[in-house]
């Protein structure tokens, strides 16, 4: 399926071609506290499908903000992380936290809580 683009020369339109789609700023938060494997961002990114992270990690591996990385032994594990490009990113999420934190209120019932979510007081 082709990905989705905005079609305008602006820089704004650009990057959201990159980061826009649903979750792929919520893999980069995660991502941004080092490498991880695919169950462990599965896991805390509760309600994205196998399917769509899958597609998610693709999308920006192809981007050249993600990179998957075979572990030595005795871990023998493949995981995902940031290039320096991806990592680039950290000063948006963090700015996009700040602005949302004044809306988050109290956890409903149905909100998912993670404590690497709280960024550490400035």
């Amino acid at each position: 399926m082709p990905r989705r683009s905005y079609d305008q020369y602006c820089a704004v339109a650009r990057a959201l071609d990159a980061v826009g789609e649903r979750w792929s700023l919520l893999i980069v938060r995660e991502l941004l506290g080092g490498p991880r494997r695919y169950t462990d961002l599965h896991a805390d990114l509760p309600g994205v499908s196998t399917d769509i992270l899958a597609t998610r990690l693709k999308q920006l591996e192809g981007e050249g903000l993600v990179e998957r990385r075979r572990l030595e032994r005795p871990a023998n594990a493949t995981v995902y992380e940031l290039t320096p490009r991806g990592a680039d990113l950290r000063p948006v999420v963090e700015a996009l936290a700040r602005w949302g934190g004044p809306d988050l209120g109290e956890p409903r019932p149905t909100d998912a809580v993670r404590a690497h979510w709280y960024p550490a007081a400035d």
